[in-house]
C-alpha cells in the first residue's frame, strides 16, 4: 500500500487489486476516520462501506485479476468525510438499487451495505471521449458499456456526516 498527503486534498492510499489488501486499506480508512470525527460508529461504517465498494471493484471492475491500481482518496471538510474509489476497470451501466436481498440468495447485499452505512454516494466514469454523467441508485446509462475500451476512470464517492 502507497499512501500520501497533500495539504488540501486529504490522503491517497493505493492498492492492488488483490483482496489481502482491502483489510489494510480499510483499517486506514477506519483510523482516518476515527480521528478526524471522534466516532467509533462513524468509523466502522465507512470501514464496512469502503470494504463492499472494494471486493466489488477487485470482483466486477476488474474481474478477480490481480495488481491493477485501486486508488482510495480520503478528505474531511468541517463535519463531512469524503472517500473516493477510483479504478480503471470495467465500469457500471447503472448502480444498483440498495435493496435488501432474499435472504436465501447468495451475494448482492453490498450496494444495500454501502447505503446503509453513508450518507450518499454515486458512481461517474470520466476520461473518455464522451462523458458519462453522474449515477446514483437506480438511474442507467447504457452508453457506458460501449465507451469502456477507452481510457477512462470509474469514480465511486462515498459521504458520511459526523
Amino acid at each position: 500500500m502507497l499512501a500520501t498527503f497533500k495539504p488540501g486534498n486529504g490522503i491517497t492510499l493505493t492498492i492492488s487489486s488483490n483482496a489481502e489488501k482491502i483489510s489494510l486499506v480499510c483499517e486506514a480508512l477506519h483510523a482516518l476516520c476515527l480521528y478526524a470525527s471522534g466516532s467509533p460508529a462513524c468509523a466502522l461504517e465507512v470501514q464496512h462501506a469502503a470494504v463492499e465498494a472494494l471486493n466489488n471493484v477487485i470482483i466486477h471492475a476488474y474481474h478477480n485479476q490481480p495488481n491493477h491500481e485501486i486508488i482510495v482518496r480520503w478528505s474531511q471538510e468541517e463535519r463531512l468525510l469524503r472517500i473516493e474509489i477510483i479504478d480503471t476497470g470495467t465500469s457500471m451501466t447503472f448502480l444498483p438499487e440498495p435493496l435488501l436481498p432474499d435472504f436465501a440468495k447468495e451475494g448482492s447485499r453490498g450496494w444495500w451495505i454501502i447505503n446503509a452505512c453513508v450518507d450518499d454516494y454515486y458512481y461517474q466514469t470520466i476520461g473518455q471521449s464522451e462523458q458519462a454523467p453522474l449515477l446514483r441508485p437506480g438511474e442507467k446509462y447504457p452508453a457506458i458499456a460501449a465507451l469502456t475500451a477507452q481510457p477512462h476512470q470509474n469514480i465511486l464517492t462515498f459521504m458520511k456526516r459526523f
